[in-house]
């Protein structure tokens, strides 16, 4: 353990901060990807998958409401605690929230166990019977993940504060490789049950690693259960906003799995699948861009530098922006030949890369400007603000149903998917004016033209794309190696068109990557 805390928990500063929690999700993202490959080799995408699909609804959205709902509240709250209390009303602090979190988390199990078969009903309501008995088993397995989830999750927010990045990348990867290795494992004697149980193991790997290094790193926990305390009752004032904003954000994806079930078999779990893929995207790329600017904001703000928020809000959506477009642009246009090269094996085919691929194709546009509205609700929580999020949230949810339901019926998945993109987009520019209304000028007369440079860059780098592809077409019944060959002309060069288009139009955030490289490279000394 000492040996462990000290190579990977010493205190880091933004720079080193980045690249340990994007090396960590890198590792992360790989064995995500490598159990997800595993799953669809394995399984494919039938009725079982389906059933698998419906039953992680509600333990995500339970999972959802008790971490995010906190865990966005706790490091404004949290840092102020630290700046005016010190470590010892941190640590009474730190104990009410897990205290209560475990109550809550008990009681939303034994509420789910009382109404599985009512919650699964719900959730697929066009499933067949078969898929509902199974689907009600598989929820019972997933619901400690619920409590073990939670509480690491209040845990790693302060090991995060503590800048001890390097721990939590750490315990990241070792929850999927647990998970990974117990599937690999497994999955001849437990069938689709395995799903739940290696991620159950991996759950109680990482939470116990995690309560180990936080208290070695003097976290005290205590009995102390008063909600009465100030401080706790500010944090839960905050979290209520929040909580409402998780269980309306969340009936989005919960609609599109119900009117997925309405269509082919399989609709489900394509749309799950793509959903995944969409995710493990995010983790890389700006999963640790927000981690960061949680922790920047939130100091910011309990110091009340209203100026040094305001560049953190411009930098960090800047940097973010310069490659989760390209990336959104690639991903629209190859989707299906990824799709085909990363899991085409076994018993998932090409008419399963093709169905998920679709669904993905419209899931894509999302990430140029997902980034940018989570940093913009950050900000919003640093400030204390849990409101106005929430009631754009609101919004955004009814949006999506409708629209969901208007493209339901003439694009089938490729519609749940691209409702998502368009209210999301829509919310993202709503959080930024309302931002800018409270903040007043937040950067955008840099960011702006930035932003256009970078779009213009993209739309240079998908003609070559374009061009490449019917060029070189992707077969997707030809051998694995061919498709890879094929892919990679399109999006090797395709990159480094974007990278020299950037550079042509006077990219900023491209001479600020390029100095970062020239001082952290030795050949760029």
């Amino acid at each position: 353990m000492r040996r462990v805390l000290t190579w990977f928990g010493s205190e880091k500063g933004k720079g080193a901060g980045f690249s340990l929690l994007s090396g960590g999700s890198l590792m992360v993202a790989l064995f995500t990807y490598l159990r997800f490959a595993e799953i669809a080799r394995i399984f494919g995408t039938t009725w079982q998958t389906d059933a698998v699909s419906i039953a992680m609804v509600i333990p995500l959205l339970l999972q959802q409401l008790i971490s995010t709902a906190f865990g966005s509240a706790f490091m404004p709250v949290y840092s102020r605690v630290r700046h005016d209390g010190g470590m010892d009303a941190a640590n009474r602090l730190v104990s009410r929230i897990i205290n209560w979190m475990s109550l809550s988390g008990l009681l939303m199990i034994g509420a789910v166990l009382l109404s599985g078969d009512t919650v699964v009903r719900v959730v697929g309501p066009g499933a067949d019977t078969g898929t509902m008995a199974l689907a009600v088993r598989l929820l019972y397995v997933f619901l400690p993940l619920i409590f073990l989830n939670a509480l690491e999750g209040v845990l790693q927010n302060f090991l995060v504060y503590g800048d001890r990045y390097g721990l939590v990348s750490f315990v990241r990867v070792l929850q999927i490789m647990i998970s990974y290795v117990v599937l690999l494992i497994g999955h001849g004697r437990f069938g689709i049950m395995i799903i739940p149980v290696s991620g159950l193991a991996g759950a109680l790997v990482s939470f116990l690693t995690c309560a180990g290094f936080s208290l070695g790193l003097r976290l005290r926990l205590s009995a102390a259960l008063d909600p009465r305390d100030r401080d706790f009752r500010e944090l839960v004032r905050l979290a209520v906003p929040i909580t409402i904003g998780v269980l309306t954000g969340f009936l989005g994806p919960v609609a599109d799995k119900a009117l997925a079930s309405f269509l082919r078999a399989s609709s489900v779990t394509a749309i799950d699948y793509a959903s995944r893929i969409k995710n493990l995207v995010h983790m890389v790329m700006i999963e640790p861009v927000i981690v960061l600017c949680t922790v920047s904001f939130s100091k910011l703000a309990a110091r009340g530098d209203r100026d040094g928020l305001r560049r953190e809000i411009s930098t960090f959506i800047r940097h973010i922006s310069y490659y989760t477009v390209p990336v959104a642009g690639i991903l629209s246009f190859l989707a299906v030949p990824m799709i085909s090269v990363f899991f085409q094996r076994g018993n998932f085919g090409p008419d399963e890369s093709r169905y998920v691929g679709y669904a993905l194709a419209y899931y894509s546009p999302w990430f140029a400007q997902f980034g940018i509205g989570l940093i913009i609700g950050r900000a919003f929580y640093a400030l204390k603000d849990t409101v106005t999020p929430v009631i754009l949230g609101i919004w955004g949810m009814l949006c999506n149903i409708l629209l969901n339901i208007i493209l339901l019926d003439p694009m089938g998945i490729g519609g749940l998917a691209l409702a998502t993109t368009v209210t999301s987009s829509a919310k993202t520019l709503f959080l930024i004016f309302s931002l800018r209304r409270r903040m007043g000028e937040i950067g955008g007369r840099t960011f702006v033209p930035e932003y256009l440079r970078i779009l213009l860059s993209t739309f240079f780098m998908l003609v070559y794309v374009l061009l490449a592809g019917l060029v070189l077409p992707v077969d997707l019944a030809s051998g694995l190696l061919q498709r890879i060959l094929r892919l990679s002309a399109a999006v090797v060069p395709g990159i480094a068109v974007y990278v020299a288009a950037t550079a042509a139009l006077g990219s900023s955030t491209f001479r600020e990557f390029r100095g970062v490289l020239r001082d952290r490279l030795p050949f760029g000394r």
